[in-house]
């Protein structure tokens, strides 16, 4: 974001650097020498002398029309516009970035976290197993599907471990300190709320009009625009404003004489026309070149527009079908505990075995890992909605 801004900062400076080339510009001049001649004619006694050049003058060019430079300043205006929606589309990304950063790590922790409770319940059942085994009212089935879940579980936890410390890492990139403790999602402030405005049409016309990507690539087409201006101005006038005025002193033996140097104080001013008759071809190849450009800009602008268009529909989707799926997880939560307590009564029943509480189990947390995972989507899926408009 930082290195994004430099170069926004940077490319700002070309509007005035424009306008640089419209205004008038004023210089000065001059240099100085020191002659020795000998002079001898005929007979007479030969003649030496010691004399100044120099000259000094002020020059001023005043832009009179030129094509190429007010297209250059329209164009340096355009840019000026596609840097400034760069920078908030680069925002806009990083908000997006550090927000998926956050719960990415979150959800890392949530599935060690759940991963560590079903460790702990599969260690009971592997206990109670092996208590079967040894009152001869267990199977061997029961104990070794037992063992292999428990073996199964710590292999995961290895590498939910791994996983976790890598999303920290990430998130510290980006903060640039290392990350120790989050913040939890706090379930007593977690609202599911739908867009506001609720109708997906609205959402599409806030984006087309503010979405700062597609605002950059409309400024980068009036910038075309202004490129194919500049390329049909090779054909065209220019016409400026010139003035100087200055001293000279630039004595040679022809003009030495015993009255001393000869000076002269010049002004002039007056228009400078200039009128483009044939340049080879150039001039039009350079604008055939600059509006097949122009059309090629043109295609992606109507490319970006039906891809926004998509993009808005598949987050305002994520967002309402994220709330119907959070809802039905959390009554999945609710019949899973409650199945999960009815097959440790139907073993105690003998009606049920270990195999039926740890399937049941795995489903439980399955159910809760799944609920995790969908609130954080949904949370994502409202930070690039708002991101797209």
């Amino acid at each position: 974001y930082l290195a994004v801004r430099a170069g926004v900062d940077a490319d700002q400076e070309n509007q005035n650097i424009a306008l640089g080339q419209l205004l008038p510009s004023l210089s000065v001049s001059g240099n100085y020498g020191r002659s020795t001649a000998d002079r001898k004619i005929g007979d007479a006694p030969g003649e030496s002398f010691n004399y100044d050049n120099y000259s000094y003058s002020l020059n001023l060019r005043q832009p009179i029309y030129r094509k190429y430079n007010f297209a250059l300043y329209e164009q340096a205006k355009a840019q000026g516009e596609a840097a400034d929606a760069r920078l908030n589309q680069a925002g806009n990304e990083l908000l997006v970035r550090l927000t998926s950063a956050y719960l990415e790590a979150l959800f890392a922790d949530d599935q060690l976290r759940l991963l560590e409770a079903q460790k702990a319940a599969t260690r009971a059942q592997l206990a109670a197993a092996q208590k079967g085994m040894v009152a001869g009212n267990g199977t061997r089935i029961d104990l070794d599907e037992a063992q292999a879940r428990f073996d199964m579980i710590e292999a995961q936890e290895i590498e939910l471990g791994n996983m976790q410390q890598h999303t920290r890492r990430v998130l510290g990139v980006l903060v640039n300190r290392e990350v120790m403790e989050l913040a939890k999602l706090d379930l007593n402030r977690f609202n599911l709320l739908p867009p506001l405005p609720r109708d997906v049409s609205a959402w599409i016309d806030i984006v087309e009009a503010s979405n700062a990507e597609y605002q950059g690539i409309l400024a980068q087409r009036k910038a075309a625009e202004q490129e194919v201006e500049k390329a049909v101005a090779g054909h065209y006038p220019t016409l400026d404003l010139v003035a100087n005025t200055g001293k000279s002193g630039n004595d040679n033996l022809s003009t030495l004489n015993r009255f001393g140097n000869t000076e002269y104080d010049t002004t002039s001013y007056g228009v400078q026309l200039t009128v483009p008759l044939f340049a080879g071809g150039q001039v039009s190849a350079t604008s055939r070149q600059a509006r097949a450009k122009l059309e090629q800009l043109t295609q992606q602008t109507e490319e970006m527009r039906r891809n926004l268009s998509v993009q808005t529909r598949r987050e305002y989707d994520n967002i309402i079908q994220g709330i119907a799926r959070i809802r039905a997880l959390e009554r999945a939560e609710i019949s899973g505990l409650q199945t999960v307590v009815s097959a440790k009564k139907g073993v105690e029943a003998g009606v049920r075995s270990t195999l039926d509480v740890l399937q049941v189990e795995q489903q439980y947390f399955t159910v809760l890992r799944d609920l995790f995972q969908a609130r954080y989507s949904y949370l994502i899926a409202g930070i690039k909605l708002k991101a797209l408009a």
